[in-house]
């Protein structure tokens, strides 16, 4: 994409690359290592994303949509990719042809496979041990294995289920561990095929690294050596409370400038509705990113910017292209001709230093980390940056 404003989310691939490098450092036996990169990578880019995850290593790679396994087989991915929604025959079709792997939830999915494949087909199973969206119940565990087996279309890789409640991994009688028993189930009962078993996410894994050692035998999360889905963790943060379980790097950072500079005078306000009023003489610098970009609204008056390596606030009703930050402090006694274009830090890493986490803004937004990430825009670049992305030709 063009860019004629200065807005955007730079990348480091090499963050991204060292959070997979890290994750495999830690679980060297773990049978299967499958990154999400749906959403457009967490809203980090998806075929750059992939294309660095492969290099260091990862033969799977974890989409939605099946129009996300097209784009990133058109971006060039040749790692396995795993669909993780539902499909009607003609998503079968697509699946079939393209080589992306469908993780069947229902009965008329397995169908629609079979009606389809030309010849054995890979697929993976989802079974619903408590999250109640997706996946065959665990007492069909055996009907489904009599459906598979010797089946000349169908080919069962792995069986899966989905934590809803990952942050509780640790305890041996919390929610995850009873789904975890409950797809320990269905893994005895199709063990003569030896399919990869998957269930954890970031949460799970890093609880998985927080209960080694003891009796490791009576925990539901090392009595299997379980495949790794990691998400959240592969774009440098952790869900869990403990912040030392791994040393994750952020990769994204998202910038703008301040593009204009507006001195009020006592009383005046700022933005629509006229929210924030001036109780001094004040410099507000006009920022161009708004909500259309994925800087949600309700953070108006209600979260801080990184301005020349200082946090400064967020004034004013945020528009749909811009926000304005109270620079006062910063620049008084200062001429704003040396802050012509400065460098604003929504979230991330400034170059001055310091940082303001993605996690601190889906506080004040009363979110989750996950949304804010993902909210950024398609209309905000994304410009890569590091080793990796010079090796891979999509340097900024």
């Amino acid at each position: 994409m063009e860019m004629y404003r200065r807005t955007f989310a730079e990348i480091n691939l090499d963050h991204i690359a060292h959070n997979f490098e890290v994750l495999k450092k830690v679980f060297p036996q773990a049978p299967f290592i499958c990154p999400m990169v749906k959403a457009n990578a967490y809203g980090h880019g998806d075929v750059a994303i992939a294309l660095c995850l492969e290099q260091v290593g990862a033969k799977h790679l974890g989409v939605c949509l099946i129009e996300e396994g097209l784009l990133l087989r058109r971006g060039g991915v040749k790692a396995e990719i795993l669909v993780f929604r539902g499909f009607d025959r003609e998503g079968a079709e697509q699946m079939i042809q393209h080589n992306l792997t469908p993780i069947v939830a229902t009965w008329d999915q397995l169908e629609a496979v079979q009606a389809v494949a030309k010849k054995a087909v890979g697929i993976h199973l989802k079974f619903n041990t408590g999250m109640n969206r997706l996946g065959f119940h665990p007492t069909e565990a055996q009907k489904l294995f009599e459906a598979c087996w010797q089946n000349p279309k169908i080919r069962v890789h792995g069986i899966l289920t989905h934590l809803y409640n990952g942050e509780d991994a640790a305890d041996p009688l919390g929610d995850s561990a009873t789904q975890l028993a409950a797809i320990e189930h269905a893994m005895e009962v199709f063990k003569p095929l030896n399919p990869l078993v998957h269930a954890l996410n970031s949460a799970g894994i890093l609880n998985h690294l927080a209960v080694r050692g003891g009796k490791p035998e009576q925990h539901p999360l090392t009595r299997v050596n379980w495949g790794l889905r990691p998400g959240l963790m592969i774009y440098g943060y952790n869900p869990l409370a403990d912040q030392k379980l791994l040393p994750l790097k952020p990769a994204m950072t998202l910038k703008s400038v301040a593009s204009t500079y507006r001195e009020l005078a006592v009383g005046e306000v700022v933005s629509y509705g006229g929210t924030w009023t001036a109780k001094k003489k004040s410099v507000i610098a006009v920022v161009p990113i708004g909500y259309a970009d994925g800087y949600h609204r309700i953070l108006s008056n209600n979260a801080h910017v990184l301005f020349s390596g200082q946090r400064v606030p967020v004034v004013g009703n945020i528009c749909m292209d811009f926000l304005m930050v109270d620079v006062t402090e910063v620049v008084q006694n200062k001429n704003l001709m040396d802050f012509k274009d400065q460098e604003i830090i929504l979230f991330g890493q400034s170059d001055e230093g310091p940082r303001l986490s993605a996690e601190e803004l889906a506080k004040h937004a009363q979110t989750i980390t996950w949304e804010i990430l993902t909210s950024v825009g398609e209309r905000v670049p994304r410009v890569f940056t590091g080793a990796w992305a010079k090796k891979l030709g999509v340097a900024g």
